[in-house]
């Protein structure tokens, strides 16, 4: 039942990711090469990790019904208004991404939107 499941993704706090991971997401999505995306997989916990991943590709997920990983599409880590990655300059793209990573996150839980903290790894 929707609110009854402290196991669910009600139950994040926080979000670990690479910066390198949000980087790579974001240059695939923007040169149209794939649909990748920073996947949270159950278990669900206060502290989770999000991981590059290339959306569609995990087939049947055999972690129980109730229990689908989430996909957060990388351009939730920055501003609305952030350019997407050039054709030349990349090195200076990449720099301003980082500098502009945010400290929260919403993310799309069975229980509606969800806004987490995220911690950046290097």
């Amino acid at each position: 039942m929707p609110g009854s499941d402290d196991s669910g993704p009600s139950v994040i706090r926080q979000l670990s990711v690479t910066t390198d991971d949000i980087l790579a997401a974001l240059e695939a999505r923007d040169r149209g090469r794939r649909k990748a995306v920073l996947r949270i997989t159950p278990p669900f916990s206060g502290r989770m990790r999000a991981r590059l991943h290339v959306a569609g590709a995990e087939g049947a997920y055999d972690g129980g019904a109730d229990a689908e990983p989430i996909h957060v599409e990388p351009r939730a880590f920055l501003p609305d208004d952030f350019p997407r990655f050039p054709g030349t300059g990349p090195q200076r793209w990449c720099s301003a991404v980082r500098d502009s990573l945010q400290e929260r996150v919403e993310l799309s839980g069975s229980d509606g939107p969800l806004t987490v903290r995220v911690r950046y790894l290097d």
